[in-house]
């Protein structure tokens, strides 16, 4: 069984370099891909695609061999609570606290507003240094902790995958280490991982397979 199965898949885009036409791709348990692609922004894109953010306008999309139905976005929530999204792109609700940012999905599914914070993430939030900042809204927050507040609340997900746009920019070269030992124990358990990063060692050390994009080309290295 796919994880996720994209086919004869097209995306438009109103930037250039950035649709996908007819795309076929399939993610399996134990995958970590990372993207090498000749623009930033297609490469974005595919990563937008796989996290549910973009309508196709063709093809289709299978998560764990069900084909999802984009007509309403409520069809998607069950699975996008499964997919873990930390990029450029990601934000948290600015007019609660970054508490109720980490615990918002757990609202929603187990119907509370009184759940407290598990261990383990109160493990990272101690860890990344925003555990002092629980009670802060988003907006008064340096860029960076927010930053390591986006990356948190998607890791405690328990995605069943993972998408990562330029960790070393997105956590910043000082918690690079610590994000990089992180998902080195989740892809040890074989979540599947799909990232775009600049720097070679995080490459070497979290991919075992290469996504090749090239002029719209998708081509996989394993």
């Amino acid at each position: 069984m796919y994880l996720i199965n994209l086919v004869d898949y097209t995306v438009n885009s109103t930037e250039e370099d950035c649709g996908l036409d007819k795309l076929d791709f399939a993610l399996s348990l134990g995958d970590a891909f990372a993207i090498i692609a000749d623009s930033h922004d297609r490469a974005h894109m595919f990563l937008k695609t796989l996290a549910m953010l973009v309508k196709p306008v063709s093809g289709a999309f299978y998560f764990k061999d069900k084909k999802v139905d984009f007509s309403d976005y409520r069809n998607l929530l069950p699975c996008k609570k499964k997919i873990g999204y930390i990029a450029s792109d990601s934000a948290m609700i600015g007019n609660i606290t970054v508490r109720e940012n980490l615990l918002y999905m757990r609202y929603y599914f187990e119907n509370s507003l009184s759940l407290p914070l598990d261990e383990i993430t109160k493990k990272l939030c101690k860890n990344f240094g925003i555990y002092d900042k629980l009670d802060m809204r988003p907006g008064r927050l340096r860029s960076v902790d927010l930053r390591a507040a986006i990356a948190i609340r998607e890791l405690i997900k328990s995605p069943d995958l993972l998408l990562i746009e330029r960790p070393e920019d997105f956590t910043g070269h000082a918690s690079l280490d610590l994000f990089t030992e992180v998902l080195r124990d989740m892809v040890l358990t074989r979540l599947p991982i799909v990232f775009i990063s600049y720097d070679k060692n995080f490459i070497e050390e979290c991919s075992n397979k290469k996504i090749f994009f090239k002029g719209g080309t998708l081509d996989i290295i394993k």
